[in-house]
């Protein structure tokens, strides 16, 4: 890889972090001359990677042809813990196991419920490991391209749910010691949960 393209990558990274973590809010407008000021770099490998984040999904268009970061409606909220939650059962029945009734993935996931990113980054773990099961790249890689999309409002889920850790570890022990069908009813309840929640956690 060339030094060029090392230094693209790196802008690409530190602004989807930037953006992931919520150091940009929703609806903020993002100025490439001013990011490139800030990264002190030229506006080049900014605007390529405001392009990418935007074909992620993760900006949407702003005034005069720029960008701006994405922002949630409800409807939209639900609609997106919908798909996320068709993906993961799609991926769960895709595994090829023939007994339902069997744990889903006996070697579980690393789990680390130290702070709300530790949460949020334990919950990706787990679906990426579910997707896992399918075989199929196209459909990790869309669990994976949801859940970054959740992530900020994963983050606002904790700080209103104090029982997340508890779904997460209730999934950790029936994905290692319980039943596919028990994962599955315990991911529905968790989607159901949150596509009913939508209204409140789309409020800043």
């Amino acid at each position: 890889m060339s030094p060029g393209t090392r230094h693209a990558e790196t802008i690409y990274s530190d602004l989807k972090q930037a953006i992931l973590s919520g150091r940009y809010p929703p609806t903020t407008d993002l100025s490439i001359a001013i990011l490139a000021r800030e990264l002190g770099t030229s506006p080049s490998p900014v605007r390529d990677a405001l392009h990418r984040l935007y074909g992620e999904r993760l900006l949407e268009q702003g005034d005069h042809h720029g960008f701006r970061v994405s922002a949630w409606t409800a409807a939209e909220l639900r609609d997106c813990y919908t798909w996320h939650g068709r993906l993961v059962r799609i991926a769960m029945k895709g595994g090829g196991r023939s007994d339902p009734d069997r744990p889903t993935a006996s070697e579980g996931w690393e789990t680390d419920y130290s702070t709300p990113a530790a949460i949020v980054a334990t919950a990706e773990r787990m679906f990426l490991a579910l997707a896992g099961r399918s075989r199929s790249g196209e459909l990790c890689s869309a669990i994976g391209n949801t859940g970054e999309r959740l992530r900020p409002i994963r983050l606002r889920e904790i700080e209103r749910w104090p029982d997340c850790i508890d779904e997460l570890e209730a999934a950790n022990t029936l994905a290692t010691s319980g039943t596919e069908n028990a994962l599955l009813a315990l991911l529905w309840n968790y989607h159901r949960r949150r596509i009913r929640a939508a209204p409140s956690l789309v409020v800043l």
